[in-house]
């Protein structure tokens, strides 16, 4: 009888150490996907984030040739500027700018280019930059 309890307890011994190697593999497995899915949201938050950088660099550029437009209305002489954009006036943590630049077009001189440059947001690694030109 006594041969049959060691035989009993030797085989019992590596089935347990069976189930806690399943068991270590299954939470390996677990994390491998968790660290995946943290990953895979870290990316579309970026990717949202310079989304919204990219519009609003795109409202800014709207905004900055409407602005020229309007400031040449107003003075025949204006040749454009670098608009500065603080955070507080976008309602964003970032400040941002437009480089406006205005030049005659054609033989007449009649028609005017306006291009506008946006950088936002200012002065980070990150930033989008857009230019636009139009004719008037």
């Amino acid at each position: 009888m006594r041969s049959s309890l060691k035989t009993e307890t030797n085989i019992a011994a590596p089935r347990r150490g069976a189930v806690l190697v399943i068991v270590m593999v299954c939470l390996m497995l677990i994390m491998l996907l968790m660290a995946s899915l943290l990953k895979s949201a870290l990316m579309q938050r970026r990717q949202m984030i310079k989304e919204q950088f990219r519009v609003q660099a795109e409202w800014i550029l709207e905004s900055a040739l409407e602005r020229a437009a309007r400031q040449r209305l107003n003075d025949p002489d204006y040749q454009g500027e670098v608009w500065q954009i603080s955070p507080v006036d976008l309602g964003t943590r970032y400040a941002g700018s437009a480089e406006i630049k205005l030049k005659p077009e054609g033989k007449d001189d009649r028609l005017i280019s306006i291009e506008a440059r946006v950088h936002y947001p200012e002065n980070t690694s990150f930033s989008i930059t857009r230019t636009k030109k139009i004719i008037l």
